[in-house]
């Protein structure tokens, strides 16, 4: 078996990833299963929070042009760009971190407005949820693989998980649903 890179490491990777907008649930998923739910969820949170603070700076800064024109070109990007004209208040932000729209468009998007920091910042805390449930998944596996769960527990542990993310799936959808309101009676 190939030892697992250092948790900082690690971390330092997966803020690179979602730095730089490049997909990182393969990696999300993979910290349960190398270092476990606790490690893996305090692993995740650390390199999620530095990439958004990394992806925002990239976004407002070096790379603005560059991204407001790769958003112009996808049909989301613009729906986006097009609500997010002013500041957005904290419950849109909270919608559009809870809608199912991949997270680059969301990160670019609110990165590119004249939406503070500080509103960013607080709205990302309700990805807390969504990453817990991917470690979790990947440390359930994990410890499966290896034999070390009954099947009783492998069971329950699916079955929690499973009820998670349906919630989390349905809440989603429905806040997608509320999003697109407001983007109707904003435009």
């Amino acid at each position: 078996m190939i030892a697992p890179l250092p948790p900082v490491l690690y971390g330092l990777l997966l803020s690179a990833c979602v730095g730089l907008g490049l997909p990182g649930g393969v990696l999300v998923v993979s910290a349960g299963v190398l270092y476990g739910g606790g490690l893996g969820l305090a692993v995740v949170l650390a390199g999620q929070a530095a990439g958004l603070v990394l992806n925002w700076q990239l976004c407002r800064g070096l790379l603005r042009p560059r991204i407001s024109r790769w958003l112009e070109r996808q049909r989301r990007g613009r729906r986006l760009r097009r609500l997010l004209q002013t500041p957005a208040s904290l419950r849109l932000m909270l919608l559009l971190r809870l809608a199912l729209i991949p997270m680059n468009l969301v990160n670019a998007s609110c990165a590119l407005s004249p939406t503070p920091g500080r509103t960013y910042a607080l709205a990302c805390l309700v990805l807390i949820p969504r990453f817990a449930v991917l470690v979790l998944a990947g440390a359930v596996g994990a410890e499966a693989s290896r034999g070390s769960l009954s099947p009783l527990a492998i069971a329950g542990r699916v079955v929690a998980l499973g009820a998670t993310a349906a919630v989390l799936l349905i809440v989603g959808r429905r806040l997608g649903r509320s999003l697109r309101l407001v983007e109707a009676a904003e435009s």
